[in-house]
């Protein structure tokens, strides 16, 4: 949960206190006496106020961890890097470092949207939290989990190379480790080396079907999608393929929304006359 949303816990708290008070106080009026006064009355309240302390906390972290996804599908799902700037900025300073898993999952989004609107150098300094973080990390999951969610940053930031270091580093401290979530992220980690070792290469033939890959499916955030194809395009130049590459320029001005992608794209989209 991020610190921000700390205070849906303490909401929690305070509503597993005046449930039950709230509850107790109710029936004694009704039962015309001081229910806890009687055996069963305690027995009652101490499960009732158990109950609360055990249910509202859970409820009210699903509730914290709900707000947080809202915010990030605005630039996922959205493609509004301006609006979610706007609504993470509050939760994005509250994140200190060293930056947990959670933070550092939503500090890497909120990074990449600065970038988007040219705030280049608040990006910067969230990526250099984001590396620290995880040279601090003790435990090696924990560390691989920050490299993972720090890698798209250090490509953007940095490059191809830097953001392969990242990934076969994380990949290095996964192995051994086959647990369902980290099959996860090795498969992430792979896909990501395939792609990076393609642009670093300059093999477009193998570079071309993953972005088309990405830019075709479903269950990649639009973001992602719209952003495959802004690269599959450029690819698509360099390959003299003009049909494929209009293809994916009018995929990113239809879906890109408030993307920087977009203007580029129309630009482009000019000059082969559309």
């Amino acid at each position: 949960m991020l610190r921000y949303f700390k205070k849906y816990v303490w909401a929690a708290y305070a509503l597993s206190v005046l449930i039950p008070a709230a509850s107790l106080a109710a029936f004694s009026l009704v039962m015309g006496g001081n229910v806890v006064k009687t055996l069963p009355g305690l027995f009652s309240s101490l499960m009732l106020f158990f109950a609360c302390l055990y249910v509202m906390p859970r409820l009210m972290g699903q509730l914290a961890d709900r707000k947080a996804e809202q915010l990030v599908s605005l630039y996922n799902d959205g493609c509004d890097p301006d609006a979610f700037r706007a609504q993470a900025a509050a939760p994005a300073r509250a994140i200190g470092e060293p930056y947990t898993e959670a933070g550092s999952w939503f500090l890497s989004f909120y990074a990449l949207a600065l970038a988007d609107g040219g705030q280049i150098e608040e990006a910067a300094r969230i990526g250099e939290g984001l590396r620290k973080s995880a040279a601090q990390a003790q435990d090696e999951r924990e560390r691989a989990a920050l490299l993972v969610n720090m890698e798209p940053v250090v490509q953007r930031l940095l490059g191809a190379r830097p953001a392969l270091g990242a990934v076969e580093e994380a990949e290095r401290l996964l192995e051994g480790d086959s647990s369902p979530e980290t099959s996860q992220r090795r498969n992430f980690l792979a896909w990501e080396r395939g792609v990076l070792e393609a642009r670093l290469s300059g093999d477009d033939g193998v570079l071309a079907p993953k972005l088309a890959h990405v830019r075709e499916t479903d269950g990649y955030p639009l973001r992602m999608r719209v952003l495959a194809a802004a690269d599959e395009a450029a690819v698509r130049r360099r390959q003299g393929d003009g049909a494929r590459e209009r293809e994916c320029l009018r995929f990113v001005v239809e879906n890109g929304n408030r993307l920087p992608a977009v203007p580029e794209a129309r630009a482009r989209l000019a000059e082969l006359g559309e």
